[in-house]
Formats: C-alpha cells, structure tokens, sequence
C-alpha cells in the first residue's frame, strides 16, 4: 500500500489522501479542494481509481468530489448515510459553507453507497474497515486500512474536531475517541487537517480529555 497526501492549500489546509494498491488500483479519502493536483497524479502513474471515501460531510473535504468524478468516468463516492444531508446545502445543513462560499455547486451531489459500521471494503489486497465515529458530525467515520487510520475531523493530533456545528455533539465525540483508543495495537493516524501522529501517542491525550470532561 502507498499513501500520498495533498493539502488542499485555499480550502482550510484539508488533507486529502490517495491510496495506491500493488495493482495500480487508488481510492481517494477526502478530497477537498484543488482536485486538478490528484487527478494529475493519478494519470501521471497510471492509476486506476475505484471510489472516493468521505470521512465526512463537510464543504473542505468534497470540494473536489465532481471534479474527481468529471475525470473518471463512473467513479463512486461513499460516506455515511447520516451526513448525507450535508450534500445537499439547504438553508440548515448548507449555513457554514455560505459563510464562505458564493457558489454552492461543486459541493451539493448524491452519493453512490454508504459507508456503515463494521463494513468491509475491499480494492485489490487492500481492505478498508469503516468505524462510526460521530460527534464532528452525525456521520462521521473513520477507516481503518492496514495500519493506518483516516481520523477525519474526529481525531488530530493532540486534538479533535469541533462539536459545535450543525449535526456535533461533544458527548459522541468523546464516545467516539474513547472507541479509538481502545482499539488494540497501534496505527498511523492521518488525520483531515494538520500532521501525522499515532494512536499510541493519542491514548494519553485522549485519556486526560476523557478524565476531564467525562
């Protein structure tokens, strides 16, 4: 497995992921913005992409969900089925991405499956396995793929993601880290936005924001 990491630099410095399997085949897992650099990529190396995984709903990490789709054509796009609604920027579920963004259209676009608990999916020898993680927002996951986790915004390092936009709870949060921290042995995290950690420099940090506001 080969993971390669693009900063979508004018989108609130999301990362996004590609990643590569033995045969040539790619998933993408959030794609921001600034989707003509991995598209590049990805025909540069002779790529195949299989489908593009969404940790979450939000505008910074699909931004770049059309254009990925313009390009190749029949390309799915998963997320979970709770943030759907994320997708469609009505008035309620669209009030932060106005705050910054005139034209909504690149981000409003049904999705093609969803990602559910416990759910396996497979692309080559890779195996994704999706974790609900809500709190972030209804239908936030994580996917854990060999030894690394894409935490979205749920976990960083040293930090997690705001609760307190539309659909965020910080009790599911801290339900929801509290489940990462007991999984057993230690991942990579690569996380939505900001540097790389590990899930065993992360169980301390968690442990004393659980001892605190739980």
């Amino acid at each position: 497995m080969t993971i390669t990491e693009f900063h979508a630099r004018f989108t609130f410095a999301s990362n996004c992921y590609v990643v590569q399997s033995r045969e040539g085949s790619a998933f993408i897992v959030d794609p921001g913005a600034e989707g003509e650099q991995m598209i590049r990529y990805l025909r540069d190396h002779s790529l195949t992409p299989r489908m593009i995984l969404l940790t979450h709903g939000h505008f910074d990490h699909v931004g770049a969900v059309k254009e990925l789709k313009a390009a190749f054509a029949g390309l799915p796009v998963y997320l979970s089925q709770r943030d759907e609604e994320l997708l469609e920027a009505d008035d309620k579920t669209g009030a932060l991405a106005r705050r910054f963004i005139r034209d909504l259209t690149p981000y409003v676009f049904p999705a093609d499956g969803y990602l559910r608990e416990g759910e396996d999916l497979t692309m080559d020898e890779l195996t994704v396995r999706v974790v609900e993680t809500p709190g972030h927002t209804r239908g936030s996951v994580c996917l854990i793929c060999g030894s690394t986790i894409f935490t979205g915004d749920t976990l960083f390092r040293h930090d997690c993601g705001r609760t307190d936009l539309y659909g965020g709870s910080f009790p599911e949060i801290c339900d929801s880290l509290k489940r990462l921290r007991e999984l057993e042995g230690d991942y990579t995290i690569r996380p939505g936005h900001g540097e790389l950690s590990s899930l065993a420099e992360e169980r301390p940090w968690i442990t004393a924001l659980l001892e605190r506001y739980t």
